[in-house]
Order: C-alpha cells, then sequence, then structure tokens
C-alpha cells in the first residue's frame, strides 16, 4: 500500500507539473505491473482496484474508470505471467508493455461505449507512444527499487538465523 502511496505522490507532485505537459509516466500502472507479476493474483487485483480508485479520487475523471482499467490490467498481466520468470527485464519490459495496452483500450473502449469523450486518433496514438516508451523505460527501476523495499527485512532475518546456530 506504501508503494501505491509514494507512486501517486509522486504523480500529483507540483514539481512535475514545471516540466510540461507533455511526457507523464503513470507510476501507478507500473506499480500494478510489478504485483501483478511478484504477486498472488488476488493481492494483483486488489493492488489493480485501490491504485485506480485512489487515482480516480485524485483526478478529474469519472469514478471508476481507472479502477476497472487497473483492475483489468492486472488480471491480464497476472494471469499471462503465472510461468514467466518475473525478474527477467525481458519480461518486465513486454509485461509493461502489455500493461499499457490493456489500460489503454479498456479506458477508450469505456469512454467510446459510454460517449463520455471524443479523442482524436493521432493525440490518442501520440499519448500511447509517449505513456508505452517511458514505462518501458521506468519498469526496471521501479521493479528493482520495490524489490528492495520488499525484502530487507527477509535478507536481515536469514542472516541472523544463519549466524545464530552452530
Amino acid at each position: 500500500m506504501m508503494a501505491i502511496l509514494i507512486a501517486l505522490l509522486a504523480q500529483t507532485s507540483p514539481l512535475l507539473f514545471t516540466v510540461g505537459s507533455g511526457l507523464r509516466v503513470d507510476l501507478t500502472l507500473l506499480v500494478v505491473v510489478y504485483f501483478s507479476l511478484f504477486g498472488s493474483g488476488e493481492r494483483a487485483l486488489v493492488m489493480g482496484f485501490l491504485t485506480g480508485l485512489c487515482h480516480d479520487a485524485l483526478s478529474s475523471e469519472v469514478l471508476g474508470l481507472s479502477a476497472l482499467s487497473k483492475s483489468l490490467t492486472a488480471f491480464v498481466v497476472h494471469s499471462l505471467s503465472r510461468n514467466v520468470q518475473g525478474q527477467s527485464l525481458i519480461a518486465q519490459v513486454l509485461f509493461t508493455s502489455l500493461a499499457v495496452a490493456v489500460d489503454t483500450l479498456a479506458r477508450l473502449v469505456v469512454m467510446v461505449v459510454f460517449q463520455l469523450h471524443t479523442l482524436a486518433l493521432p493525440v490518442v496514438l501520440s499519448t500511447f507512444v509517449q505513456q508505452l516508451l517511458l514505462s518501458v523505460l521506468l519498469v526496471p527501476g521501479v521493479c528493482y527499487v520495490l524489490q528492495l523495499a520488499v525484502t530487507p527485512g527477509h535478507g536481515r532475518q536469514d542472516k541472523r538465523q544463519s549466524h545464530g546456530t552452530l
């Protein structure tokens, strides 16, 4: 849950707004990819839903749109990555690409079905390509940092146990 909060804080930081509106990355989606690759199916779905719901609450979008798209993304990535080594850089890049595609398509389908917004195809494609490239570049670092955040307690515990036995 702490990873979601940090991603949301980083994503909504006023510092990022001064950089410009052109290049944005969905950090919460990268957190969903991490938990989908390395967590259980139930945990991935809950994290996807909570991440999307928090994202919706902080944005001016329709409440539930990101919750639906990130839940669907978590389900697809986790289902397809069950027999894949998540530590592999190639797997992280491929599943991040898949996640960006699923998230974007789910959002577009809901928008079209409910006629929420009319979007021009060139804008959608350029945003998708930018999101895809930035996500693919950042996912190895996000996975590494989250892995470090998860494993320090386990590493110290193992060291204590190994030194305590003679």
